[in-house]
């Protein structure tokens, strides 16, 4: 499939609009403008996701070494699940931001009834958890052994591993949803404790 170079162009002029608001924004003490450039940014990771949604192809470059990974299919549609969701988040911060919205206040919130986040979080790492298992395209190229390899020690061990993490959380999210008098007996209070909520 042949990617539409729109989008490229799309993540390059709202990542240099991004952060040249943001530097403004930041140099001459100009919320408007600094959150409008978070905002910008957070656009251009929720663009980069509905790519892959659409396409159904999605390539990082890690840092270090520079090594490619690609996915495809259903581990691409996932990604760009995900990095919608990191996109709203840049909204949301920005947003609460200029707006002097009481961080801590929902923090603490959150700490004292942690039900949602939990469903919230456990989501998320169920989705890793399938891309995981989906492997990238590399670890589906090679000898057969090198394939089997990857697919026992990168992609079944960890993709596991996660699915069990993402079942704790969701089970425990919806536990406290269900009857949260009963899960603080359980010790599901302890994050309100150290928080000084109680």
């Amino acid at each position: 499939m042949v990617i539409n170079p729109w989008w490229a162009w799309l993540q390059i002029g709202l990542t240099v609009l991004g952060l040249l608001l943001a530097y403004i924004g930041n140099r001459y003490s100009i919320p408007i403008l600094f959150s409008v450039g978070i905002i910008c940014l957070g656009l251009m990771v929720m663009v980069l996701g509905w790519e892959a949604m659409i396409t159904r192809q999605v390539f990082l470059r890690r840092r270090r070494g520079g090594t490619r990974r690609s996915y495809s299919g259903l581990a691409a549609f996932i990604k760009g699940i995900q990095f919608n969701l990191l996109g709203l988040l840049f909204v949301v911060v920005a947003i609460m931001m200029y707006t002097n919205t009481d961080g801590r206040g929902l923090f603490l919130q959150m700490v004292g009834r942690p039900g949602l986040p939990l469903v919230f979080i456990g989501g998320l790492v169920l989705m890793e958890a399938v891309v995981n298992l989906a492997g990238t395209s590399e670890m589906r190229q090679g000898s057969s052994g090198t394939v089997t390899v990857n697919l026992i020690v990168s992609r079944l061990v960890p993709g596991l591993i996660l699915l069990a993490v993402a079942a704790i959380a969701i089970l425990l999210g919806l536990f406290e949803i269900a009857a949260p008098d009963v899960f603080d007996e359980r010790g599901g209070g302890l994050l309100e404790t150290l928080y000084g909520l109680r």
